[in-house]
């Protein structure tokens, strides 16, 4: 609720009588921009979009995640769902972790909005590791959200969850997950049965990737083809500088030369 309506959960507090400065009961962080410039996070609360097809196992992972038994049921998600735990990370250092849900049909809306990754700290993308479309659908979504963090500045680090692993995965599924980690620059897919409660430590590998903003970052075609227009540039831009030097130099050298032999004529 705090990270949702900081506000009201303000208001709450005085509601019921908090003595102390209300003010001090929440703590502020830093830009997640400034983490990534930096390559350091210092969070403790890390919240993550949960991006997947329809019928992908999102709202199981969300279920597992806090407890619930695991359901055969398969039930739409029509709406943004959250859900949030406390995981022990190493030797008793937790970290809270919220899980956003977005349902496949939410998803153009919520792009349609230049700033909606900047209270993401990293991202998942959900498929049904028995079920090609559901691959093709999942790395589709992955290569939208980010085309859209590189054109509005909100890279987050980014993870595939293969789930249903129980199930026989699709005849090219590894070269598939192979292909496209390596074209992107992040992990293979993470394997997960909710079915067999085989998590494969998922939730803290979700954290470990978010406390490293800078790494795991996916980069599109168009991506690399700015940054390789933007390294031409520098170095373009260091050439000139570097025979604008050269040409000074030789100039100042000339006229040293000059007046010397004026002075001994």
């Amino acid at each position: 609720m705090t990270l949702l309506d900081p506000a009201s959960s303000l208001a709450n507090l005085i509601y019921i009588g908090y003595t102390g400065d209300p003010a001090s009961a929440f703590h502020i962080n830093r830009r997640r921009r400034y983490d990534r410039k930096k390559q350091l996070c210092l969070r403790n609360v890390f919240q993550c979009f949960v991006f997947g097809p329809r019928n992908a196992g999102k709202s199981t992972l969300l279920s597992s995640f806090i407890g619930r038994p695991f359901s055969d049921k398969y039930t739409p998600t029509t709406e943004q769902r959250f859900a949030a735990n406390v995981i022990e990370i190493h030797k008793g250092e937790k970290k809270t972790l919220i899980m956003r849900e977005i349902p496949e049909n939410e998803v153009k809306r919520l792009l349609s909005n230049k700033e909606s990754l900047a209270p993401c700290d990293i991202a998942i993308f959900v498929h049904d590791s028995s079920d090609e479309n559901s691959w093709k659908k999942a790395t589709k979504l992955l290569a939208e959200v980010a085309n859209h963090a590189e054109n509005n500045g909100f890279e987050v680090p980014c993870l595939i969850v293969s789930a249903k692993d129980d199930l026989d995965a699709y005849p090219l599924a590894i070269q598939d997950s192979t292909r496209v980690s390596q074209d992107m620059g992040i992990e293979t897919p993470i394997p997960v049965s909710m079915k067999l409660s085989e998590f494969n430590n998922v939730f803290q590998r979700i954290i470990n990737a978010a406390q490293h903003p800078h790494l795991s970052i996916p980069e599109t075609e168009a991506g690399k083809y700015r940054k390789q227009c933007r390294q031409l540039f520098t170095s373009s831009l260091m050439a000139i500088s570097v025979g604008a030097a050269i040409m000074f130099v030789g100039v100042a050298a000339y006229r040293v030369y000059a007046a010397r032999r004026n002075t001994s004529g």
